[in-house]
């Protein structure tokens, strides 16, 4: 009888392939999508905004997905926008549609804290040298943007190679100015 209850239990719990969303709790083996900035998973874009209409600050995670959307717009080759707090708390981050991750998740929260700590490091030196505007990395694969986005917010964007970095930083040095409440 042990054995037995030990092929249904492994049958019926190791053999799902199933992901349940974290919202909805329904079950899907379809296309599951994870959040890159919780890793939780949802069976839906739908299900994902809901269950992060969270306020931060005084801000939603629909305003952080709507500049999302304005720095992904201003190039191509802009591979991923994520949006921190000063603290390196993640507030939105998302891939552009098609790109192939090249980082796992704990891989990218890595980076973006190393960025985030770098970028303290630096804020330091400011009385000195004055406020940072951006530091480019360039990787034979990638280029990472860290810049500030108004007063209590960074940015981590990754581009492809060949981006033009220049053109990308003037363009959300611009939206940032216009966002100096963030």
């Amino acid at each position: 009888m042990y054995k037995n209850d030990l092929l249904y239990l492994l049958h019926n719990n190791f053999m799902d392939m199933s992901t349940t969303c974290v919202f909805c709790e329904r079950k899907s083996q379809d296309y599951p999508i994870e959040c890159y900035c919780c890793g939780k998973t949802y069976c839906s874009d739908r299900c994902k905004e809901q269950d992060h209409q969270v306020k931060f600050i005084h801000h939603t995670w629909h305003d952080y997905k709507h500049i999302y959307e304005q720095i992904i717009n201003t190039d191509p080759n802009i591979r991923v926008v994520t949006i921190c707090d000063i603290n390196g708390k993640m507030m939105y981050s998302d891939y552009r549609e098609g790109i192939e991750n090249l980082l796992t998740s704990e891989e990218s929260k890595k980076s973006l804290n190393l960025a985030v700590n770098s970028w303290k490091i630096r804020s330091h030196l400011a009385p000195k040298i004055g406020k940072g505007k951006y530091v480019l990395a360039e990787y034979e694969k990638v280029k990472r943007i860290t810049m500030p986005f108004g007063k209590n917010h960074l940015l981590y964007i990754t581009t492809e190679v060949e981006a033009d970095h220049s053109s990308i930083i003037r363009k959300v040095v611009e939206l940032a100015s216009q966002k100096q409440d963030y």
